[in-house]
């Protein structure tokens, strides 16, 4: 929907009009630069219905001029699209933003982009809070209220009395949410999970060091799971805020160049930065099972890195046991775990080197170019882009989450493993 307002610039104090774009958020804040002298005025929507709906701009909202001046100059931003603010009729892409997405993406792309989308939505505001409950119990250790909002409100017909049974359930349902969340299109999760599971399988069927190891280190997790699941949690909780990060993942090279033409009018990068960061860096903390499961399968040992190695570590820096695997560098980390055929999506999702522009200490918004831009990186990135750069990390962290079952699962106490 579109709504039209006369506002008075606080700085030049001109009169124009805002063609403000609205849809259903719990809270989304965005930005408007007057037509007159480019001026960032910040403001705020919330709600889900029009009879609840509020709105917010830090300036002079006029009454409603009949008749409207003529050569009044008119901004059109939308929050939920990319808009081209200079705008004052329906053409072209991006002047008005119901019909953008449609001209750019066409309708059977827009299609499912929109069932993507709210499906995401509603897992997040819906299936996460049952969700969060469940895995809250499951770290308290509290076995009957976790059976208990697993029959009653996730629909489970039995009852997972052992620690390794509810770790499980817990995992598994956590799976659902988050794949739900971060969609099907362009999502490499179920390709690296596939993977990870038969080589972790065949590694725990030929060589007790495996199950030793990932017994000893999923002891030692539980505050990395609960760290974990924190971040999660945080991420859900801010989804308003970089969920049209999964347009990215529907636009190809042609469609991204018209897109790179627009601006998203968003003012939350503070916020998204931070979850960008500290996604990335648990994300990397989460890696070494993958490593453990490759290097058991192909030189029977997880602690074994043999002589191929990634071509950015240096000699020096080569790890030779898991330990000095957890002290290299993200960036290592990450090309460790790329290098395997079919996880090399993990290249993608944690890009050091976007992570090296979005978290550098100069790094910022450009209100007037639209643009997140850092002295290490003038030229910087569309903020859609950083959209989908954490949009990613969140896909990495949900993930990585499955693959850490492993190692809690293994350290369960229902077995009795030599030590």
């Amino acid at each position: 929907m579109i709504s039209r307002y006369h506002l008075k610039c606080p700085g030049c104090e001109e009169m124009f009009v805002a063609r403000l774009g609205v849809g259903p958020t719990r809270g989304t804040r965005f930005y408007l630069p007057c037509p007159e002298c480019r001026l960032p005025i910040r403001g705020s929507m919330s709600g889900s219905e029009l009879s609840d709906y509020r709105i917010d701009i830090d300036c002079e909202v006029l009454s409603s001029l009949d008749p409207e001046p003529d050569g009044v100059s008119v901004v059109t931003v939308d929050p939920f699209v990319p808009s081209r603010y200079e705008a004052d009729s329906f053409a072209p892409s991006g002047a008005f933003p119901t019909m953008t997405l449609l001209r750019i993406l066409g309708h059977d792309v827009l299609r499912e982009f929109e069932s993507e989308r709210h499906q995401g939505l509603d897992a997040g505001r819906a299936l996460w809070t049952k969700v969060r409950m469940l895995f809250q119990y499951y770290l308290q250790g509290n076995a009957e209220m976790f059976i208990r909002i697993a029959q009653e409100h996730l629909g489970l017909e039995w009852e997972p009395r052992t620690s390794h049974e509810r770790t499980t359930v817990a995992y598994r349902a956590l799976q659902v949410a988050t794949t739900t969340i971060t969609g099907t299109t362009g999502n490499s999760s179920a390709r690296v999970l596939g993977r990870f599971a038969r080589k972790h399988a065949a590694a725990l069927d030929r060589h007790p060091d495996h199950a030793l190891t990932f017994r000893r280190r999923g002891q030692a997790a539980a505050v990395l799971e609960r760290d974990l699941f924190t971040e999660l949690n945080r991420f859900v909780e801010h989804h308003d805020a970089w969920e049209m990060g999964l347009l990215g993942r529907f636009v190809g090279a042609e469609e991204k160049r018209a897109f790179d033409e627009l601006v998203l009018f968003r003012d939350e990068f503070s916020t998204v930065r931070d979850l960008y960061q500290h996604g990335f860096e648990l994300a990397c903390k989460c890696l070494w099972p993958l490593v453990a499961a490759q290097n058991t399968v192909k030189r029977g040992s997880p602690d074994d890195f043999g002589d191929v190695h990634p071509e950015s570590v240096a000699v020096k820096q080569r790890p030779k046991s898991l330990k000095q695997f957890d002290s290299l560098s993200n960036a290592y980390k990450i090309a460790y775990v790329a290098q395997v055929p079919g996880w090399e999506s993990f290249a993608v999702l944690l890009d050091n080197r976007r992570r090296n522009t979005i978290g550098h200490a100069t790094a910022h918004h450009d209100l007037q170019s639209g643009q997140v831009v850092s002295d290490k990186d003038p030229a910087g990135m569309t903020y859609l882009e950083f959209l989908g750069e954490t949009f990613g990390v969140f896909e990495a962290l949900s993930t990585l989450a499955q693959v850490l079952r492993a190692s809690r699962v293994a350290s369960s106490p229902d077995f009795d493993l030599p030590e």
